[in-house]
C-alpha cells in the first residue's frame, strides 16, 4: 500500500478512536481525567502506528 494512502488512513481511524473515546471516557471516568486520558489514547495511538509505517517502509 501506498504510504501516502496509509497516512491518511490511519488519521481518519485515528480520527475516529478519538471521537468514540471523547463520547465514551466521561461516562466511565470523571470529565477531565477522561478527556486527558482520551487525548492521551489518541497519541499513543498515532505515535505507534507511525513507528509500525516506518518499520514497514524501511
Amino acid at each position: 500500500m501506498d504510504a501516502r494512502l496509509l497516512d491518511v488512513v490511519i488519521g481518519l481511524i485515528a480520527f475516529i478512536i478519538l471521537v468514540i473515546l471523547l463520547a465514551v471516557l466521561p461516562m466511565a471516568l470523571p470529565a477531565a481525567i477522561a478527556y486527558l486520558a482520551a487525548i492521551i489514547g489518541f497519541m499513543l495511538f498515532l505515535s505507534g502506528a507511525g513507528y509500525l509505517v516506518n518499520e514497514k517502509i524501511t
